[in-house]
């Protein structure tokens, strides 16, 4: 699956007219929400719009899998989290994570074992310098659970990658499986 950024993912922002008499307490606090997927839950991180019931949106970033998430940052940076076609088996998520990097990707660093919610998988981070557009980065995972392999990217431009990364440190945080 070769993630793509989505430069329309924003939606239009309620004006509020500030009132004289706000004070600390009733400033909203921004809260993450709480995300029920498929086989998983979690939480999606404060200022992240949910857009997996957006058809177009996931139809732009589907690729051969299943999208169960669709996350869009502040920034306009995507999480997408699936399932592939066919379940991959354990010894060849290495090899298989290589084969679905896009063409011109170059590699950032080696492909390293993660760990979400106790099921061990691997993970890669590459870049893609488009012939137009910003540089983009984008770290993606593959982890088996129950009989099912899940993909888990993260890709935005490069200059906002390191925030959108957090983003999804937050979401592997409170991740659970089903």
């Amino acid at each position: 699956m070769a993630p793509v950024l989505l430069a329309a993912c924003s939606t239009a922002t309620a004006t509020v007219a500030p009132s004289s008499h706000a004070s600390a307490a009733s400033t909203p606090t921004l809260a993450p929400e709480p995300f029920g997927g498929n086989g998983f839950r979690t939480n999606i991180p404060a200022g992240w719009q949910d857009q997996s019931t957006n058809q177009s949106a996931v139809a732009s970033v589907s690729g051969t899998g299943t999208v169960l998430m669709l996350l869009a940052s502040p920034d306009h940076g995507l999480i997408v989290a699936s399932t592939t076609p066919q379940p991959v088996p354990d010894d060849q998520l290495a090899q298989y994570l290589t084969s679905i990097e896009p063409q011109g990707a170059t590699l950032v660093g080696q492909t390293e074992t993660v760990d979400v919610d106790g099921d061990s998988g691997v993970a890669d981070t590459f870049v893609v310098v488009p012939a137009t557009g910003a540089t983009q980065e984008s770290e993606e995972m593959v982890v088996n659970q129950a009989g099912d392999t899940y993909e888990i990217v993260v890709t935005s431009a490069q200059t906002d990658f390191a925030s959108d990364a957090a983003g999804l440190q937050e979401i592997l945080d409170s991740w659970s499986w089903a």
